[in-house]
């Protein structure tokens, strides 16, 4: 690198660093006025909207695709799982390793994004032309593909909000919680009209086409907004003449990567619970209660999310060690979460304040999910001293997310015979 890259590089810092503080201060509602942070979100809500609808359609496929009883039905949502969270996990490792081309990642990932969710309604309209076995396997490969390109998108995402400042890693954690609010409020609101579970093929198609059009909707504002601008590392990978060292950015960034890693594994046994728990006390069914609970925890994850903006939490005493610290103590729920998965016969009135405290619990530990997250990832540019290290963070941080959700859905399958026992 010459005098004048190292010139340029460093202007690009102070540029960075003043860019990122032009909206330190501000409040949410103007933050959603600047362009670059707008578009930021929406790439979030991109990263997060293609799993949830894959979810959503789980359902579908196992009972009007692969017809409930067959072997096919009942190892769906566990290969699917496995395929998600192992594929991701492989190709986050293989990306950070080659520490260029971030743009091309973004709108790459969101293309192919665009391609699974088009394929699946061609699945979804033609399934019965060709056999189940080859149906799954179709499925199982887009699923892989999708959390392929999930992992592109978020690679090059965050290399480059880490590059603008703490500000725009935020607001791809805030789009990530209204990915995941939206859904579960749709599911909810459904959930009082007719059964969850019976799914129409226009309602899966829709499910499809609004997926593809966020992603649509990313791509054209990360294009207009010309957000890879001030990217210092879109040369090709001829031009890269060095790559940091894991070390490195695991010395640095250590106690804020742990946070991460443990805050996935700890998050997983959220849903566990959420589908396990009966209601107890208040006037609704359980397949109504479960959607309740799962809209609560999104919410308190989309409220945590925007909290970790907050002065407090960006201050320098608020040091990564305390945040690894208080991802740790988010293990103080799962105690509680058994007590409340235990079948008690108490009278109607404490039933209810149990149904309610179940609620209350569910947001808080939603809520110091996005919290722990959003203020992990925000601190990760604070703690780099230039760009190359910031967009290199990118791809070290994601390791880090994927290794913490495939370990965490290991411990989920556990704690549903824990539970199961814990009933008894």
């Amino acid at each position: 690198m010459d005098s004048n890259e190292l010139i340029l590089d460093s202007e690009l810092d102070r540029t960075s660093e003043a860019r990122g503080s032009s909206l330190e201060q501000e409040s949410l509602w103007t933050k959603l006025h600047n362009h670059a942070y707008l578009t930021f979100m929406f790439i979030g809500i991109g990263l997060l909207w293609p799993w949830n609808c894959i979810l959503s359609a789980s359902v579908y496929f196992k009972h009007d695709v692969f017809h409930d009883t067959t072997l096919w039905a009942k190892i769906f949502t566990s290969s699917m799982m496995t395929v998600s969270t192992l594929s991701s996990m492989l190709f986050n490792i293989w990306l950070s390793r080659r520490q260029h081309s971030y743009s091309q990642r973004v709108t790459r990932g969101l293309f192919w994004e665009i391609v699974v969710f088009f394929a699946l309604g061609v699945v979804t309209l033609m399934h019965t032309l060709v056999p189940l076995w080859l149906t799954f396997a179709f499925v199982l490969t887009l699923v892989a593909v999708s959390s392929v390109a999930t992992a592109m998108t978020q690679n090059g995402a965050m290399a480059i909000a880490n590059v603008y400042g703490s500000e725009y890693s935020q607001a791809v954690m805030v789009g990530q919680a209204i990915a995941g609010v939206l859904p579960s409020i749709v599911l909810l609101v459904i959930s009082f009209f007719s059964d969850p579970s019976k799914q129409s093929v226009s309602g899966i198609l829709m499910y499809f086409l609004t997926t593809a059009i966020v992603a649509i909707i990313a791509v054209i504002l990360y294009r207009v907004n010309k957000i890879d601008a001030r990217l210092n590392s879109t040369k090709s990978t001829a031009l890269v003449t060095h790559t940091i060292p894991f070390s490195t950015l695991f010395r640095k960034l250590k106690y804020l990567v742990l946070s991460i890693f443990t805050t996935f594994v700890v998050t997983l046994i959220f849903p566990v619970f959420a589908a396990n728990i009966p209601v107890k006390g208040l006037p609704l069914s359980d397949s109504q209660f479960s959607p309740l609970i799962f809209s609560v925890w999104n919410l308190g994850d989309l409220h945590g999310r925007v909290l970790a903006d907050w002065p407090m939490f960006r201050s320098r005493r608020f040091s990564p060690f305390k945040t690894f610290v208080y991802s740790l103590c988010r293990l103080l729920f799962v105690p509680i979460f058994f007590y409340f998965s235990m079948n008690t016969s108490s009278a109607a009135l404490l039933a209810i304040l149990q149904d309610l405290g179940y609620a209350l619990l569910q947001y808080g530990f939603g809520l110091t999910n996005g919290h722990v997250i959003s203020i992990s990832f925000m601190k990760v540019p604070e703690q780099l001293a230039s760009d190359d290290e910031r967009e290199a963070a990118g791809g070290f941080t994601n390791i880090f997310v994927s290794t913490g959700l495939t370990l965490g859905s290991v411990v989920s399958y556990l704690f549903v015979f824990a539970i199961g026992s814990f009933k008894k």
